[in-house]
């Protein structure tokens, strides 16, 4: 197992959840008739903010010296994975800033601010990531648009989906806006999948892939199917989220394992 890199697996795909959460949540709030009520807003915030917490302390796991963290400040110029830990500890900082706002101040003139600013860490945060692997040139299958667009695939995918689930719960009507993230995150998950297996060395016939593209896409698909057009219990969307997610696990874990599995690797 360790060729797939577990800690970067949850690492990276819970992370990026978090972060595609929270964009759907401030859509959903941003025009003038919100989806949620404060309450429900505050629960969900929590949830956002958990995923992205735990996803990030899963990165410690693999680092050979946690405590050794700080140094990453010293790599900033020439390091993207130094730029990756500060990225994360101001989208930590700022998501907490954030929760607290979300529970205290969600009527406050600067909460609207707070949201956007929060999006555009995130954002930045995946970007980050993406570049780590993007910039190794001796890996053709990191070395290529198809893990940008992998990993905002996860945020868009995971965070709508969830949002979708929720906001359909408490009413019908959808809007457009969650249905068209959802639907550009079932988009660069299938992009990101046809360029990455066009490249020699990706393992088509893993079971990670097949699984990938059945949890991930095929559930997406049949959950934005059904967006609006009649009330999902909450149970059965959760669990619908939850296959998803071990979609796009299978997925990272293929990511990490087709290149780990060879030598040297950097």
């Amino acid at each position: 197992m360790e060729i797939y890199e577990l800690p970067l697996v949850f690492f990276t795909v819970l992370a990026q959840w978090g972060i595609g959460g929270v964009i759907a949540l401030t859509l959903c709030q941003s025009g003038k008739n919100r989806v949620f009520d404060t309450p429900t807003v505050r629960k969900i915030a929590l949830v956002f903010w958990l995923i992205t917490i735990i996803g990030s302390c899963a990165s410690l796991a693999h680092l050979g010296s946690p405590l050794g963290a700080y140094r990453a400040f010293a790599g900033l110029g020439r390091s993207w994975l130094s730029r990756e830990v500060v990225a994360f500890i101001l989208l930590n900082g700022g998501l907490t800033l954030w929760l607290l706002m979300c529970w205290f101040a969600n009527d406050s003139v600067w909460m609207k601010v707070a949201n956007w600013c929060v999006c555009l860490l995130g954002i930045g945060a995946i970007l980050v990531s993406s570049q780590i692997y993007y910039q190794m040139t001796l890996h053709p299958l990191w070395n290529t648009l198809a893990t940008p667009f992998a990993f905002f695939g996860s945020a868009l995918l995971l965070g709508f989906a969830s949002i979708n689930v929720m906001a359909n719960y408490v009413q019908q009507n959808l809007p457009a806006t969650i249905k068209a993230g959802l639907l550009l995150g079932i988009a660069l998950i299938i992009l990101a999948l046809w360029m990455r297996y066009h490249i020699p060395g990706a393992d088509a016939g893993s079971a990670l892939f097949w699984w990938q593209l059945l949890a991930s896409v095929v559930v997406s698909v049949w959950l934005l199917s059904r967006a609006g057009s009649r009330k999902i219990p909450l149970f059965a969307g959760m669990l619908l989220v939850g296959i998803i997610l071990s979609g796009e696990l299978a997925g990272r874990m293929l990511f990490y394992g087709n290149v780990m599995s060879g030598a040297p690797w950097f």
